[in-house]
């Protein structure tokens, strides 16, 4: 181990991707502002103690607060150290005090250590920012020092392997990263909370740049931020809205993204300048895309209405951030020299002709102005209560130009029509570009009309456009319903067709201009009770919500538990049927999910059979979404296998795709914490991606926590992409040599991919007790009380692990710091081949490599010691005690493994930043979890009792509960 561990060290750093450092290295200066850090988590945590200590009885609890902070840190040093003995007698010391507490004592200490972790993330994101400024170094826009910045990948592209210049722009022209915001509902913290967490990081920002007066005022605020986060209800009291998931998750774009998008492209393009390159003025490179108010599986909250109601409200917020935009430039462009086509459009613009001679700028914005309050109009009278929007539209299909019209001249809009297309927004502002360099005023065109063009290429004109997604037999059904309603049911059930007879029957329906029904029936359908389940109707009435939206309201329809290429044919032939044929507006996209280890084993097979079917490819223009899940494809097979099942099957399916020319993009359906796919070392994940499968596009999805922590500051998301923009793009100009998978490879990752599925499945699948254990040993049945979204947890309320959707599967294992899906199966893997393999692997394959670093964070992570606690308090059966202790001896022997093939001595043991951060934060995180053990057993007990205690503590315990788990969740920076 040593000599491989020294060896390791001695390995030449190149420039190459197999010496990449990880997005620590950021950090090797950071001892120089930790002192800063230091001072502000200090500043902070004595601001909440004043407050909590405010009256005699907030005192007390101040007192026992510090002194558990004691404990826990002795705790923690004796460990260190190596004193057992000591460790487990402070540990068992403070588990005894803590039973001894009251309830409302346990609720306002877990609040007290809840509080402070989320206000030292709060100090972390401003040392994240002053980091960052640090870093760009003589007034640099990005950070040319850095592998993983756009800077830094143009340094090596160009130096290293002298790519010319050219071909980058070019492909950074053509480059398209969309990040799909979902409502998958790992953020615990409510928006009041978020908001007042992004005031304390943005005053601690500020108070450095102050004195005297300033100063104080700066320090009042904050103790006043601090006062106001002790006095507000952190809980959340009822389960959002679907409505609320999508206004709360689209305000990133307004407090954030609108600023930093823009930022981050001026930033790239003076990046490019600097080396003799250029960003093209119509490249849009970035752009968003939003689950919310779309993503209707297993969620039956979210309707047509719901859907319908939000492209509005996104519509109307798009229209009303570009309405400051150009009230500014209208005050910026103020000249009157101009070319043609600005004469000429300012002629069409409807201003008076004394406005068109001396400011014809002004004019056409004027014009532009008056559009997008008319879209504003057109929004609010589709918000309205007396809207149709409460039922379902009335409208029959197709009929948007009249309701424009209708719209406009009922608001009094000087009869301008909305803007629907954004194109009629972005070609006169590119005009008025040309127009100003040519004449003269360059300066003025490269300001603010810039920010706002590359914000109309981003945005468009509904910020976010809206995917469907639904589950592959819901659609079943309707095609069911559909040839009953029309009369050919009688030829038999299209369930009960094999799937070669569903391809050809779609096949041929899609073929003819013959509709199934005639206009207005289908509206009939929707609104009768000739469909008796809710869900089958509303995808009809989504597919007629679709075709009537205006253009480019909605992207993808996202098929889950996609099988066959029937299942693609069904939703494009629903569609159809709605009035979106193959010329459609939105939902151009239908993207099949494969996300069981069977699905993507099949999917080759799969598109195969789409690609073949009559007209598809012409119908789609040869171009192909597939989506591939990482959240069940870990669940259903354990974390070692679904990598291999993914990197494998793009492979299988990208080789179909060049069979047929199809041009594919695959959309990576990934989670934050690694049991769902998600890695912190975005830049490495990227460039570790089977060769050839990006080319240049890269759908990926952003959820919960994981939009606050990479977008929730403009800095930060200005940050986040870059790493993104620069990573596909040294995918697609760069060499690809190094990512070259040998044969033997192959073999072995086939042979650990068996063995660790089979581990994980004869645990999670074979072993009758595992599901009680689950159940007991974790917070899972409690954590549907944090209503942290509107989805039901489960897709099928009856089911076992199966059905248990992936967040609240990884979110009870991370509270409890075992963190069994993101590992379980891989130590038996590892044992089952030679090692000698494994760390030629690890040494030249930069995707194996990869993975395995990302393991490794995860043990680091681990408390085998805290999971036995719990099990301790609320596991009573001796067959469960011995699967407890047989999961935790299973984490010791992995871990042992892992080491071996990465050669360090502990996990992670050289990622500084990673055990600073779990030494500072430990300590608090593992008095949450002695709080949170306590809890489950009092509240588990208690629910037995006959009578019940009293209403005030049941109360507090169930408020003291939820708070652990947002404590902890923040503690660990990951929930789901």
């Amino acid at each position: 181990m040593l000599l491989r561990r020294a060896a390791r060290r001695l390995r030449p750093q190149t420039r190459g991707l197999s010496a990449m450092p990880t997005s620590f290295a950021d950090y090797a200066e950071a001892d120089e502002t930790m002192q800063d850090y230091a001072g502000n988590v200090r500043r902070l945590g004595r601001l909440l103690g004043e407050r909590v200590a405010a009256n005699q009885e907030g005192a007390t609890v101040v007192a026992v607060v510090e002194r558990f902070r004691h404990h826990a840190k002795k705790y923690r040093d004796a460990r260190e150290a190596g004193h057992e003995a000591e460790a487990a007698q402070t540990f068992e010391s403070m588990a005894n005090e803590i039973a001894s507490l009251a309830p409302g004592t346990l609720r306002d200490v877990a609040r007290s250590f809840a509080h402070f972790l989320a206000l030292s993330n709060a100090a972390e994101q401003e040392h994240r920012v002053r980091r960052l400024e640090a870093h760009r170094g003589d007034g640099a826009p990005l950070y040319p020092g850095k592998t993983d910045s756009c800077a830094g990948t143009l340094d090596y592209l160009l130096d290293e392997e002298h790519v010319d210049m050219t071909k980058i722009e070019a492909a950074l022209a053509s480059q398209q990263l969309e990040i799909v915001l979902t409502a998958h509902p790992t953020e615990v913290n409510r928006r009041t909370i978020l908001s007042k967490h992004r005031r304390v990081a943005e005053l601690l920002a500020k108070r450095p740049d102050t004195q005297g007066y300033e100063r104080n005022e700066v320090d009042r605020e904050l103790a006043g931020v601090v006062s106001a986060l002790w006095g507000s209800d952190e809980l959340r009291r009822a389960k959002p809205s679907p409505q609320q998931e999508a206004r709360g998750g689209l305000a990133v774009v307004e407090t954030s993204l609108w600023e930093a998008l823009p930022d981050f492209l001026r930033r790239l393009d003076a990046t490019l300048k600097a080396r003799g390159g250029r960003l093209p003025l119509t490249s849009a490179p970035v752009r968003l895309a939003s689950w919310m108010g779309g993503d209707r599986d297993g969620n039956p909250n979210v309707t047509a209405p719901v859907t319908r109601e939000t492209v509005a409200a996104q519509r109307r917020m798009a229209a009303g951030l570009l309405l400051v935009e150009l009230d500014a430039l209208r005050t910026d462009l103020s000249m009157k020299q101009c070319t043609a086509p600005v004469t000429q459009l300012a002629e069409e613009s409807g201003a008076p002709s004394l406005e068109k001679l001396d400011a014809p700028y002004k004019a056409i914005l004027d014009g532009l102005v008056g559009r997008l309050r008319a879209t504003v109009a057109w929004a609010d009278n589709e918000l309205s209560s007396d809207n149709a929007l409460k039922d379902f539209p009335k409208e029959s299909r197709n009929s948007l130009a009249s309701r424009f019209g209708r719209v406009a001249k009922a608001d009094g809009v000087k009869g301008k029509a909305p803007l629907f297309d954004e194109s009629e927004l972005l070609e006169p502002l590119q005009a008025m570009h040309a127009s100003l360099c040519a004449t003269g005023f360059e300066d003025w065109a490269e300001g603010r009309l810039v920010d706002t063009i590359r914000r109309v290429g981003a945005f468009g004109l509904q910020l976010a456009p809206l995917d469907v997604r639904q589950e592959s037999t819901r659609h079943a059904n309707a095609i069911d319903a559909l040839r009953a309603f029309a009369g050919v049911g009688e030829a038999g059930s299209y369930i009960a067709m094999s799937d070669d007879e569903k391809v050809a029957y779609l096949s041929q329906e899609l073929s003819t201009n013959r509709p199934l029904l005639r206009r207005g029936q289908l509206e009939e359908l929707v609104k009768g009770d000739f469909i008796p389940d809710a869900v089958d109707r509303d995808v009809l009435a989504t597919a007629l919500v679709v075709a009537e939206a205006p253009p480019n309201s909605f992207g993808a329809y996202v098929i889950s538990q996609a099988t066959s290429a029937a299942d693609v044919l069904a939703v494009e032939l629903l569609l159809a049927e709605a009035g979106a044929g193959a010329d459609r507006p939105n939902c151009k996209r239908i993207v099949p999910l494969f996300e069981t280890l069977d699905d993507l084993t099949n999917g080759p097979s799969s598109l195969e059979k789409l690609f073949s079917s009559e007209g598809y490819l012409e119908r789609v223009q040869h171009r192909q979404e597939i989506m591939v899940g990482y959240s069940d494809s870990a669940k259903d097979a354990g974390r070692l296998a679904a990598w291999w099942a993914q990197y494998e099957g793009q492979e299988k399916m990208l080789a179909v795709c060049q069979q047929f020319g199809v041009e594919p993009t695959f959309f990576h359906g990934k989670g934050g914490t690694v049991g769902r796919g998600g890695n912190p070392e975005t830049y490495r994940a990227i460039l570790a991606h089977p060769p050839d499968t990006i080319q240049g596009r890269f759908r990926v999805t952003e959820q919960g926590e994981m939009i606050t922590f990479n977008f929730g500051e403009p800095k930060i998301a200005e940050r986040t992409l870059d790493i993104f923009t620069a990573a596909i793009l040294r995918d697609h100009v760069g060499s690809s040599e190094e990512r070259k998978v040998e044969d033997k490879w192959r073999q072995t990752m086939a042979k650990l991919s068996k063995l660790s599925c089979a581990a994980y499945r004869k645990v999670v699948r074979e072993t009758p007790d595992f599901v009680p254990f689950f159940r007991k040993a974790t917070p899972e049945l409690e954590l549907a009380a944090l209503n942290v979204g509107s989805r039901p947890a489960k897709r099928n309320p009856t089911g076992g692990v199966e059905s248990l959707r992936a967040i609240p599967w990884i979110f009870a294992w991370e509270q409890t710091r075992l963190s069994l899906p993101a590992w379980l199966g891989i130590g038996e893997g590892f044992d089952g081949v030679q090692p000698e393999e494994l760390t030629d692997m690890y040494d030249k394959w930069p995707w194996f490599r990869t993975n395995v670093d990302l393991i490794e964070t995860t043990l680091a992570k681990t408390e085998p010691g805290i999971a036995a606690h719990y099990e301790k308090l609320l596991v009573d059966d001796a067959n469960l005690d011995a699967l407890g202790s047989d999961l935790r001896e299973r984490l010791k022997t992995t871990t042992e493994a892992v080491l071996r093939v990465s050669g360090r001595d502990s996990p992670a043991d050289d990622n500084i930043i990673l055990q600073r951060a779990l030494r500072l934060r430990n300590p608090y995180v593992d008095v949450l979890n002695l709080l949170q053990a306590e809890l489950l057993q009092r509240k588990r007990t208690i629910a037995k009792l006959a009578p019940p205690g009293s209403a005030a503590d049941d109360e507090a315990l169930d408020d003291a509960l939820l708070v652990t788990i947002n404590g902890i969740a923040a503690g660990m920076q990951k929930s789901g």
